[in-house]
């Protein structure tokens, strides 16, 4: 009998079946499949813990240190809108003042320009339609 004849007897493919079966073949094979698959499952699990350790916890951690600053920033930037009005209040009743008390005072020192780059911020108002 060759190893042909073997292979395509029914007796061969019987033995086998039973052997499998009643000697656990087939438990090892369904728990070396559900091994291995839990191991893929392990190392996905450290994987993700690995990218969330190393990337997304220090994005986090940036992205709230930046909501920090932003925040800081607005802070400061609405005492910086505060102090510029309170300046040009402040200027404009010093104008009035000066008018009333030494009307020839504004000839002989003009008021100084207010430069383009700052009039969007400082004078809002006089600043055309875009």
């Amino acid at each position: 009998m060759t190893s042909l004849d073997l292979f395509s007897s029914t007796e061969f493919w019987t033995s086998l079946l039973v052997a499998l079966v009643g000697g656990g073949g087939v438990g090892a094979i369904i728990g070396a499949i559900s091994s291995r698959r839990k191991d893929t499952a392990d190392i996905a699990a450290k994987a993700c813990d690995i990218l969330t350790d190393s990337v997304i916890k220090p994005l986090r951690e940036q992205v709230e240190s930046q909501e920090e600053q932003i925040q800081h920033l607005e802070v400061q930037q609405r005492k910086y809108f505060a102090l510029t009005a309170y300046t040009r209040s402040l200027f404009h009743w010093l104008q009035q003042f000066c008018e009333i008390v030494e009307p020839d005072f504004l000839q002989r020192h003009p008021k100084p320009h207010l430069p383009d780059e700052l009039r969007a911020d400082v004078a809002p108002e006089t600043v055309e339609g875009e």
